[in-house]
């Protein structure tokens, strides 16, 4: 997971959508001060919320466009003027989750020229980063649905999980490599570093997941943190022996 993040005080929230209440009435012009577009949004991530809500509780394969329309309020007429399947409904939610943790993750971003500083206060900020990271996972219904649910749905949410953890890859790997300008990685070492981080901490997150939180929260995150300082910590050596 990414870790150029500030120290926040605040206990991370999972993403949730908040719908604007919208009548089921159609018509193209404003209806109940909304026009049809806004209605149509609003109709929409009520489908995102209820999605959030059954997939992380039930599970996608428990789910049904009933019960989705049923938990949102709507018909399923208004189900498929969004969505074609239940798995692009699926791949919404997850784009969701995953761009709500990337966006207050950047939200609290430090700038690359801060890993400059000593090792102690790169720890810090790596430490704050995973706490973020390990905060949202605790919300049960984000957790089962970005570590479990989409995994092995269809080709297209596949090459949707996949582009995530690319993204996810660069924006872990950046201000590690940040901090050594000398050393000149190649764009698939860069991606491989970014990736085998992202690794960790998504198989650190699933095994305490499943094993129902009952780790320490403090073991979970140390034990991720000591795996990106001490990547950082080899990244270091091998600039110091480039630069003799």
């Amino acid at each position: 997971m990414p870790i150029a993040v500030k120290p926040t005080p605040a206990r991370a929230r999972a993403p949730r959508v908040t719908p604007v209440p919208a009548p089921e009435t159609a018509g193209g012009r404003a209806y109940g001060g909304l026009a049809m577009e806004e209605r149509v949004a609003a109709r929409r991530a009520r489908f995102i919320e209820a999605g959030t809500e059954l997939f992380g509780t039930q599970g996608f394969r428990g789910a049904t466009v009933r019960g989705i329309c049923a938990a949102a309020g709507l018909t399923d007429r208004y189900f498929y003027e969004s969505f074609a399947t239940l798995e692009a409904l699926l791949a919404e939610v997850y784009r969701t989750l995953t761009r709500g943790f990337a966006a207050r993750l950047t939200e609290e971003s430090i700038r690359s020229e801060a890993w400059s500083g000593d090792a102690a206060a790169v720890e810090r900020q790596t430490t704050a980063a995973y706490e973020l990271w390990f905060d949202t996972v605790r919300e049960p219904r984000f957790a089962r649905i970005v570590l479990v649910e989409v995994l092995g749905v269809n080709p297209d949410i596949d090459a949707l999980y996949e582009l995530s953890v690319r993204e996810m890859a660069e924006l872990t790997i950046a201000p590690l490599a940040a901090t050594q300008p000398a050393l000149k990685l190649s764009r698939a070492r860069r991606e491989m570093l970014g990736r085998a981080l992202v690794g960790a901490g998504l198989q650190v997150a699933k095994m305490w997941m499943t094993g129902g939180y009952k780790l320490p929260r403090r073991d979970v995150v140390r034990t991720c943190v000591l795996v990106a300082t001490g990547t950082l910590a080899a990244l270091r050596a091998e600039a110091a022996d480039q630069e003799r």
